[in-house]
């Protein structure tokens, strides 16, 4: 690793080492275009991400020599655009868990809070507490069930799960390839608007007047796990913000139970995770971390019949949620339940933190989470919006003018317990 006057700070290598070492420094700092729309960002860039001549170890000891031949067309986007990429973020084994437990290797620390370990949400871990901790202005995660939006909700950050297809995977490790998808973490609307706008490689349209939104507010009834009360309390408040915006707002319900579609979900990303790792696991089951030895022991006992009637409802609810949320309608919803429990308090044999986001990969849409408050501890409270595939630009739109009548995503957490005198 190389020293902190070298990359960050000293006081910054100190919050690296607080924060569970999130950042695995490159041993140069990446080359970068002397000009472009992101000259003098520094970006993390998550562990799963291929950067030519780094180690890329997928959050797994069994990787720790996997070093890059070629950086992935994500990635060079951003070298391209003048931004310096700084190094890889810490992630869950193999990107197969939310709540951002990683045993093998470290867990990253929720910055929010100096006196209990939380967790800070996954898969994309580290890149949300990079960019919550102030390390790095922007990070890159991938999301296959919310793991770019369930830690940046935690965290209190911004996070994009873009439409499928829309920026280039290769150089990405697959964790379930009809699920996966990349998208940018930052602190502002703005931000993750001008790092799609790289990673895509077009331009947003102009943005319209709020009063030509349509917002619809997802009816409590539809919930898939009940929500905490702060969080239920942050998500009327973001809906009032949006009235005084003069968005037209309205609730609704969808044609399908949330929480079977999260099910079907865990079947077919489970399936085909399976399928990447397989021969991986039957001649080495003690290469994997327990946890994903459970996982992958589960998905193994799955019968063909159950995975191709996932995969057929899964076809079923997509038409669906085509048919129901009208294209130019943007549903507002929580992001996760809770706000960030303690580290020791979670059973990942549990409810997955994942039953707001993980629908949304099913059924082929697009979301965008917002900070939208705090609760009664200093934790982060999120929103989320979600639209039909290729709707980015109107989730980014209505996104940047929640945050022009809000400061939440303004706040920072107090680090002075993390920095080493």
């Amino acid at each position: 690793m190389m020293s902190s006057s070298q990359t960050f700070p000293d006081a910054f290598e100190g919050l690296n080492k607080a924060l569970s070492a999130f950042i695995r420094f490159a041993p140069t700092r990446q080359p970068s275009a002397a000009q472009g729309p992101l000259h003098g960002w520094d970006i993390a860039i998550k562990d799963c991400f291929d950067l030519a001549g780094e180690i890329a170890s997928v959050g797994t000891p069994m990787f720790s020599a996997r070093r890059a031949t070629r950086t992935g067309t994500a990635v060079q986007r951003l070298l391209d655009a003048g931004a310096c990429i700084v190094g890889h973020t810490q992630m869950v084994e193999l990107a197969f868990g939310g709540w951002g437990i990683n045993a093998a290797l470290g867990t990253p620390r929720n910055p929010w809070d100096g006196r209990i370990v939380r967790v800070a949400g996954g898969s994309s871990s580290g890149s949300a507490v990079a960019v919550a901790a102030r390390m790095v202005r922007a990070a890159l995660g991938s999301d296959t069930a919310g793991s770019i939006r369930m830690p940046a909700a935690l965290c209190g950050i911004t996070g994009l799960k873009a439409s499928f297809g829309l920026i280039p995977e290769d150089g990405v490790f697959p964790l379930a390839p009809s699920y996966d998808s990349v998208g940018p973490m930052a602190q502002t609307v703005d931000d993750c608007a001008r790092l799609f706008e790289v990673l895509t490689g077009t331009r947003l349209p102009p943005m319209q007047a709020p009063g030509g939104w349509r917002v619809a507010v997802l009816d409590g009834a539809a919930y898939p796990v009940p929500v905490e009360p702060a969080v239920q309390r942050a998500l009327d408040d973001a809906a009032n913000v949006f009235v005084r915006l003069g968005v037209h707002l309205g609730k609704c319900s969808p044609p399908f139970a949330l929480a079977e579609l999260t099910c079907d979900a865990g079947i077919l990303i489970g399936s085909e995770a399976w399928g990447l790792h397989r021969a991986r696991f039957e001649t080495n089951p003690s290469a994997f971390g327990a946890e994903l030895q459970r996982r992958f022991e589960q998905a193994r006992l799955v019968l063909p019949n159950i995975i191709d009637a996932a995969r057929t409802a899964r076809l079923r609810d997509s038409e669906r949620f085509r048919h129901w949320l009208p294209a130019d309608e943007v549903l507002l919803l929580p992001t996760v339940h809770c706000t960030a429990p303690a580290l020791d308090s979670v059973d990942e044999r549990g409810s997955p933190l994942g039953q707001f986001t993980r629908w949304v990969n099913h059924v082929g849409g697009c979301a965008l989470t917002l900070p939208a408050g705090f609760d009664a501890r200093g934790l982060p409270i999120a929103i989320q919006l979600v639209g039909q595939a290729g709707t980015e630009a109107r989730l980014l739109a209505i996104g940047s003018a929640f945050q022009r009548a809000t400061d939440w995503h303004l706040r920072a957490p107090d680090l002075g317990w993390a920095i080493e005198p």
